[in-house]
């Protein structure tokens, strides 16, 4: 028997079985047998999820394009010509024909665009109300293609560039909304290409951003401390302002310690992959959430985590999600206080009962929230009393703070832990010096005057009736953000453009994927400096293309 124990050590350590035992190949197997039981366990909760996604009937995320089906895909416009081989299933256009046979015919069509022309036979000349028709036909389809578009693949990694063509012909008919250049904004009012309009999409809540004593301050920070910090907060991008910030915003919400980001965006990919690190987190999420929590989620899953969605705003559900988790899992579930295309809070109260029943942790994104609700603007937390409730609190600067960063308010432990390990903030250049300066202006004159609290909350409320009364649908809004849902792409950008050229009205358009399918929106925001009769014109204006595009009556 010893001899035998002999030549086994002798064996194990021989050359050969040491090099086959560290071989990478061998390795990876012999961890993907040891994983085999977690993975398999991952595997049965993707599949249980899909299950409830199918028979409940759980709609997908308004920002994760990536995860709609294609019959989510086709329900506005399903009658499509570059659906692309990647679409799941022979789901059927509204024209009867498969999505794969309207992607052949799309395949030729392109190819033919980008060749000589076939000679073709004569055809009858169309008037200009026909060409017209058929170039908003045209547009309505390549619309509908783009999440298709941005699935497919292939060798070049570039061809799929050469097959957006809805922004180009967009342009080209003068119906595009997005990336316009402000001449000059001076809040309830900018200037658009030389002409004065009303600005009703903007999330200058307070109206601060063109305050003289917020500017002033971030003058007096550029002469202090120059224009950038050039460096990461972790190195040379910290200075005291920084740490004075912090403890302000800290004060503010009633939170042990607080930390502040570049950008609002950079506050949830931080926070989330940091907590989110290993096969034992799960990020438990509502499923309207924006899409920067997504991209933090994502994050988190490829150091193992997974995530969970639960249905919107529904404490039920949220409980149900929990409940399905392993003992041995921690949860982060995460919701915005205020959903930034409804315009909808975030039943807290209900949804931190749950959250303590699995003693599960809680994020709350109040970039909508801050300066809007809440005693003092506090956000959600306050105006549900639970602020002791909530263990994390973030938001932006960009909002109701007039200027570029974000901050997350919480138990000094857990924040210390965030920025020692979280790499989107560890290896980012941190906030400008009239940046911090600008929010932190923001911040005492918020505090200062309640008034532009108050009357932003008249001006929407007054909005938000108006509206109603004309007959428009706007969903469960109760905030300074109020969505005219539409449900059609093309005549939600037909309205937005009919608004601007002739009435002089900014809004913002809300088309797929930015929101799913027949949930597309004019998406309208309201500030504290806007006047009575700002909001009366508009108001004109919305009822005079709602009605000339069928939408109220």
């Amino acid at each position: 028997m010893k001899n035998w124990v002999e030549r086994g050590k002798n064996l194990a350590s021989s050359p050969k079985v040491v090099r086959m035992l560290s071989n990478d190949r061998v390795m990876r197997f012999a961890t993907g047998v040891m994983e085999a039981r977690q993975r398999v366990g991952d595997a049965a909760g993707i599949a249980k999820e899909a299950w409830s996604v199918l028979i409940n009937g759980h709609a997908m995320p308004h920002i994760d394009p990536a995860m709609q089906s294609d019959d989510e895909l086709g329900a506005t416009f399903v009658d499509v010509d570059e659906r692309g081989p990647s679409a799941a299933g022979e789901a059927k256009s509204s024209n009867g024909k498969s999505t794969r046979s309207v992607a052949k015919e799309a395949a030729t069509e392109a190819k033919t665009d980008r060749s000589e022309p076939a000679e073709e036979k004569p055809k009858k000349k169309r008037t200009a109300a026909e060409r017209r028709k058929a170039a908003e036909e045209r547009l309505a389809r390549q619309m509908g293609q783009r999440l298709a578009i941005q699935r497919s693949g292939g060798r070049d990694v570039f061809d799929k560039c050469q097959k957006f063509m809805a922004a180009d012909n967009a342009r080209k008919m003068g119906v595009y909304p997005f990336f316009r250049p402000l001449d000059q904004n001076n809040g309830p009012e900018a200037m658009l290409e030389g002409k004065k309009v009303i600005m009703l999409g903007s999330n200058n809540y307070l109206g601060l951003t063109t305050d003289p004593r917020v500017r002033e301050a971030a003058r007096d920070a550029i002469e202090k401390y120059g224009t950038s910090m050039t460096g990461s907060r972790l190195v040379n991008g910290s200075m005291r302002m920084h740490n004075e910030l912090e403890e302000k915003l800290a004060a503010y919400h009633g939170k042990e310690a607080g930390l502040v980001f570049t950008t609002g965006y950079q506050v949830n990919l931080a926070t989330i992959s940091a907590l989110l690190s290993n096969k034992k987190s799960v990020a438990v999420i509502d499923k309207d959430v924006h899409a920067s929590i997504y991209d933090g989620v994502r994050l988190g899953q490829a150091a193992g985590a997974r995530m969970v969605r639960y249905r919107h705003n529904d404490a039920a559900s949220l409980d149900k999600a929990l409940s399905g988790l392993e003992e041995t899992e921690g949860a982060l579930v995460i919701t915005d206080g205020v959903f930034s295309a409804q315009g909808e809070i975030a039943k807290l109260d209900e949804l931190v009962k749950v959250v303590k029943k699995h003693e599960a942790r809680i994020l709350v994104d109040d970039a909508h929230a801050l300066g809007v609700i809440g005693p003092g603007g506090r956000g959600t937390a306050a105006m549900f009393d639970c602020v002791d409730d909530v263990d994390l609190i973030g938001g932006t600067f960009s909002k109701s703070l007039a200027s570029i960063g974000g901050w997350l308010v919480g138990d000094r432990k857990v924040l210390d832990y965030v920025q020692h390990f979280a790499f989107s903030f560890l290896f980012a250049a941190s906030a400008a010096p009239p940046c911090v300066a600008a929010a932190m202006k923001s911040l005492e004159i918020m505090e200062a005057e309640p008034w532009r609290q108050e009357k932003l909350r008249e001006n929407f409320t007054y909005m938000r009736e108006e509206l109603r009364r004309m007959g428009f649908e706007l969903g469960n809004t109760d905030t300074a953000v109020i969505p005219i849902y539409i449900r059609d792409d093309l005549k939600t950008v037909m309205m937005w453009k009919s608004l601007l050229d002739d009435h002089a009205i900014y809004v913002n358009p809300f088309i797929t994927p930015g929101v799913p399918p027949k949930q597309q929106v004019l998406r309208t925001s309201y500030m504290a400096t806007h006047e009575r009769e700002h909001l009366d014109r508009a108001l004109e204006g919305f009822e005079k293309v709602g009605k000339k595009f069928g939408v109220i009556s």
